[in-house]
């Protein structure tokens, strides 16, 4: 969460460029500090976070799903390796 907030201002800024800009050369953003001057001079502060609460859930979502299946990889390794090692144990009992 804290990378994404911190990554967050120039994301906008590289997708707003991305994106036509104004035929007026003046409001078209020449570079990112450019961009994020003009940011903060029309919309303050805020306008570099606009848009971020989509931004902070698609990072935790994407967590999430990861953990998640780092614990189920996990214990599906774990109950292979156990079936494993008693097949191995049977074989050498016998």
């Amino acid at each position: 969460l804290c990378a994404t907030s911190i990554t967050y201002p120039y994301i906008l800024i590289k997708s707003r460029m991305q994106l036509k800009q104004s035929k007026n050369e003046n409001e078209r953003y020449k570079s990112l500090v450019d961009g994020l001057r003009k940011v903060v001079a029309e919309e303050g502060i805020a306008g570099l976070y606009k848009g971020i609460e989509s931004k902070l859930l698609q990072s935790v979502l994407t967590a999430s799903f990861l953990f998640m299946s780092k614990e189920a990889l996990f214990s599906y390794a774990i109950k292979l390796l156990l079936i494993v090692g008693a097949r191995k144990s049977l074989a050498t009992s016998k």
